[in-house]
């Protein structure tokens, strides 16, 4: 195929989705394990975050617990001493540290050292900064510290409790009572932080086990509803814009539901308006006179109307050519109208504008449009040399008559004066007619006439003429309904254009009979005749045939004849021979008459 017929054969062109990515590498997961997964997810994190924000209160709670009996030592010491109005014997202290298992001594603040003798007791390290601020502050202090490296006591805890005392009457001495915790008290407590991680731990695999199921049966759930979704929407996306999603749950899924019915019904509506603006559209488009063509961005067709289908079918591969280049240069170049591309024997008036993604023709048929300008141009050409012809002699007997003394030749000018003047009369009022006729502005009388009177008529008015004119009319003519000055003036044109083109002293025939449901009026000459090649253009304004040259004419009689026997529902038939003369024949339509037998009526109609 030629590229000349590129726009009658359109390709066809793979296009891929983009961006382009292989099926197999898109990752499809499911929204149950999406929501399965999430539970787990949560469930897990919620269970460590409060895992680690309980271990440490646990553990603390543990160890006070284990130093729980130690706390109570500096509350039971001070309710003896309430017992006892605050005083205390050695023996008394001594019992209370060995039924609790403490170390105890006198400790003196101001330099930290055990009182030695009986008040030493049996205490070897204690709190220091507990006695201190025991005895500055003048209350009871404790202290659980860990003991530091290098004691034999390395890794136990040391819980010291001091309380000021008097001795002899003199302060700055503390009542100091000491327990060890020893590792096997540690490890009670960590053993009992080990068991409580197994037990957390038990409880996060049961709970991640629990929320993964309740989680996989919830995701069930909501899948099955958005998969309907989904399903529906393909159904819409398909074209069944009557898919309708029913759910018995008002929740935010059941609004989804109510929201796509919704859409789809809107979908439904606009996709029949955009049908019926579719079909209309098209039926525009098919309806058009015009052509129009439709191109995408490689000038393939996208749409052509029946016409633009006629028009690009017939025309040569030239025009073909001719409209790619219009196409791709109004891509580039805006709007363009390229009024004359010649197809064939055809004129066409391109118009393309640039689409988004193509271009737009609009190819219009304007050869009749281009004759008629044409014929308009000539018509006022013949028209102005018709008038400078007479204008032009009229001039020159007037430059004469002014300088010419001589009567007769002044009047022989005037003669001349006024043949010219009623030759321009003539030509004005033709002129006149011919575009009153146009302009459908001529009035036409319509009544029955009879035909044969009319001819009669006619020779009585060509009697001057001293020519023949023999009337031959067949028995049994009815009458015509037809405007009687119109087809007189008619009649008229023909019977003096056989005068003038028939030799001196020949007769003009005039013939009336009826012929296939109408009436027929011949008006043959025996003159010069017309060939057959100007036959079809003797009607065309100021055309003159040759050999008419020695008869005045302006070319615009047959012309008028033609148009007002158009107007009066009738025709003109020629038949002609070079050197055998010429017969005009007038066919006029018959009608039924409207009034009484053998009555004549009037009535008045314009001519659309």
């Amino acid at each position: 195929m030629s590229s000349a017929r590129k726009l009658l054969a359109r390709k066809s062109a793979a296009r891929l989705p983009w961006p382009s990515r292989p099926e197999g590498l898109r990752p499809r997961v499911g929204i149950r394990i999406w929501l399965t997964a999430l539970f787990v997810l949560v469930t897990a994190l919620a269970a460590v975050t409060a895992y680690e924000l309980v271990r440490p209160i646990l553990q603390d709670t543990l160890n006070r617990a284990s130093e729980a009996s130690f706390r109570q030592v500096g509350e039971q010491f001070e309710a003896q001493l309430a017992r006892n109005d605050g005083q205390v014997s050695v023996d008394q202290v001594k019992s209370f540290a060995a039924s609790r298992g403490l170390q105890w001594g006198v400790v003196r603040a101001e330099d930290g050292t055990k009182l030695e003798g009986e008040l030493g007791g049996n205490l070897d390290d204690w709190s220091a900064r507990a006695v201190q601020r025991a005895v500055a502050e003048q209350r009871p202090q404790q202290a659980i510290e860990r003991v530091a490296e290098g004691n034999p006591r390395e890794g136990q805890l040391r819980a010291t409790y001091a309380s000021p005392i008097r001795i002899e009457g003199e302060s700055g001495y503390a009542i100091v009572f000491v327990k060890f915790f020893t590792q096997s008290d540690i490890e009670n407590v960590q053993a009992a932080l080990a068991k409580i991680d197994r037990v957390a731990m038990i409880a996060a695999a049961l709970a991640l086990m629990v929320a993964g199921a309740v989680g996989y049966f919830v995701a069930t759930l909501i899948s099955r509803r958005i998969s309907r979704l989904g399903l529906a929407a393909e159904r819409l996306a398909a074209g069944n814009f009557d898919e309708r999603i029913r759910s018995r749950v008002e929740d935010e899924v059941g609004s989804l539901g109510e929201t796509f019915n919704s859409m789809a019904a809107s979908l439904k509506s606009a996709f029949e308006q955009v049908e019926q603006e579719k079909e209309r559209g098209q039926a525009i488009l098919d309806g058009m006179t015009d052509a129009v063509v439709g191109v995408d961005r490689e000038l393939n067709p996208v749409f052509l109307n029946p016409r633009a289908r006629e028009l690009l079918e017939s025309a040569p591969p030239e025009f073909h050519n001719r409209l790619q280049e219009v196409l791709a240069k109004t891509r580039y170049s805006g709007p363009i109208t390229e009024p004359e591309a010649e197809a064939g024997e055809r004129i066409i008036e391109i118009r393309a504008a640039p689409l988004e993604d193509g271009a737009l023709a609009i190819l219009r048929d304007v050869t009749e449009e281009r004759q008629i300008q044409r014929a308009k141009a000539e018509f006022i050409a013949n028209a102005s040399h018709e008038l400078k012809t007479p204008i032009s002699a009229l001039s020159g007997y007037l430059e004469m008559l002014e300088d010419e003394q001589d009567e007769e030749v002044r009047a022989e000018f005037l003669r001349e004066m006024r043949t010219q003047t009623e030759r321009l009369q003539n030509l004005a009022r033709t002129l006149l007619d011919l575009s009153r006729l146009d302009a459908n502005a001529v009035i036409f009388r319509l009544e029955e006439v009879d035909l044969e009177d009319l001819l009669h008529e006619l020779r009585r008015d060509f009697s001057y003429t001293g020519r023949p004119l023999r009337i031959h009319a067949e028995e049994g003519v009815p009458p015509v309904e037809t405007d009687p000055t119109q087809l007189h003036r008619t009649l008229a044109i023909l019977v003096d254009n056989a005068i003038k083109y028939s030799p001196e002293g020949t007769p003009v025939d005039l013939t009336l009979r009826r012929e296939d449901g109408g009436v027929v009026i011949d008006v043959r000459d025996r003159g010069c005749g017309i060939s057959e090649a100007e036959i079809p253009h003797i009607f065309e304004r100021f055309y003159r045939a040759q050999g008419s040259s020695r008869a005045d004419g302006t070319g615009l009689g047959l012309a008028l004849a033609n148009e007002i026997v158009g107007h009066l529902g009738g025709e003109i038939r020629v038949q002609s021979e070079p050197g055998a003369g010429s017969t005009f024949s007038v066919v006029l339509p018959l009608k039924k008459s409207e009034g009484a037998a053998g009555g004549r009526t009037r009535r008045q109609a314009r001519v659309s």
